[in-house]
């Protein structure tokens, strides 16, 4: 703890006030989540990386499925990490897959009865583990105290201690303030929980319940009379109008005329690193006729356009318009498809069915998933040899 990062004696005392009442609304709303059932560091880890940037609903379609597949520590650290990808698959942030399983490996690969981290800062030693992450994991898993600065909390603890955004040194003063939570604490894990759960339910970025709130006679912004929601620290600021800070990006996609879909690896260092997507690449769009000057299919010739998908990933959207293809007049198309796209070892080539135990990209996702509901089954537009229709 850094000098800025002293306790306060006014935060100290305006904790313990806070935490009895903090505690008593938490023990009566709860909400009954599976990671919630135990204290074991591997499913309280997983949870808490699951849980970053991500909504506690969409976690919940993940979370058992995940640790049916891998139960324990040494299960996730054996795993190959394409099955663990294919597993996160629509989680998205996936370098949070990768830092687990390369986590998992350094935990399961210590000589010795398996050992797990005794404390905050070997937590935080782990790949992709910062200090709240840690903090959590460690109290969670432990029942003993360690600050937290989860968005939930960050945003309680700004209103409840009365520290603007603006503020200078916040960022030291927030920590201070969330571990004025511990001294004396009977129930560490259950306050860091609570502290989550009044965030993530009542004291919203936008449109807080104070008139729900336990802690509203101790909170020293709360001032619903005189206060803007928006003022509130920790409140998202109005979106400008007109304006789309999300940035569009335009490919194409190429599917064969007969043959298997030829899917290629994301590129070393970007961000859906180590899922596979759609053959094909940077460009707004191809017309009937054309020859294709580039990647796999290069010299093929374009039949039509099938359809265009779009998706939203956490930085970017992304607009795809998917074509079909065909080889150039009198190549053989099977064998002609087989040298593109095994030539030079890069990629994989599945049919539809083949594809559901592929990790994928969104984007990619939609497209097989179109593929398959508006051409499986029939015998036009993608026919012959082993097309991807199987």
């Amino acid at each position: 703890m850094s000098p800025s990062e002293k306790l306060r004696a006014d935060e100290l005392f305006l904790a313990s006030e806070a935490r009895p009442l903090l505690l008593l609304w938490y023990d009566k709303n709860r909400r009954d989540l599976p990671w919630r059932r135990s204290r074991d560091p591997y499913r309280v880890w997983v949870s808490e990386i699951m849980l970053q940037q991500t909504t506690v609903k969409t976690v919940l379609g993940y979370y058992d499925r995940f640790l049916g597949r891998f139960p324990t520590v040494i299960d996730l650290a054996r795993a190959d990490l394409s099955l663990v990808l294919k597993l996160w698959e629509g989680l998205g942030y996936y370098q949070r897959a990768r830092n687990l399983h390369w986590a998992a490996g350094i935990v399961a690969g210590n000589p010795g009865p398996l050992r797990w981290p005794q404390s905050v800062e070997e937590w935080q030693s782990l790949p992709g583990i910062g200090r709240s992450t840690a903090g959590a994991i460690f109290s969670l898993s432990t029942d003993r105290w360690a600050p937290i600065l989860d968005a939930n909390v960050r945003r309680v603890t700004g209103r409840l201690f009365g520290l603007p955004d603006v503020l200078p040194g916040r960022e030291a003063r927030l920590w201070a303030a969330s571990n004025s939570w511990g001294p004396g604490n009977p129930r560490p894990g259950d306050t860091n929980q609570a502290l989550m759960e009044l965030g993530a339910i009542l004291c919203k970025p936008s449109a807080p319940s104070c008139d729900q709130c336990p802690l509203a006679s101790l909170c020293r912004t709360r001032s619903a009379e005189s206060k803007a929601p928006e003022a509130l620290p920790g409140s998202l600021p109005k979106p400008r109008a007109g304006k789309n800070s999300v940035p569009l990006r335009k490919r194409v996609a190429l599917v064969p005329a007969s043959g298997l879909l030829h899917f290629e690896p994301r590129g070393e260092g970007r961000l859906l690193e180590g899922l596979l997507e759609v053959a094909g690449f940077p460009s707004p769009g191809l017309s009937p006729g054309e020859r294709v000057g580039e990647g796999a299919y290069g010299g093929w010739q374009v039949v039509e356009e099938l359809f265009a998908v779009r998706h939203v990933y956490s930085h970017f959207r992304e607009e795809v318009r998917v074509f079909l293809v065909s080889p150039p007049p009198g190549a053989p198309g099977a064998k002609d498809l087989e040298r593109v796209c095994d030539g030079d070892g890069a990629g994989v080539r599945a049919s539809l069915s083949e594809a559901d135990r592929l990790a994928l990209t969104g984007v990619s996702r939609k497209i097989v998933e179109r593929l398959k509901k508006e051409f499986s089954g029939k015998g036009t537009i993608l026919s012959g040899g082993s097309h991807p229709m199987s």
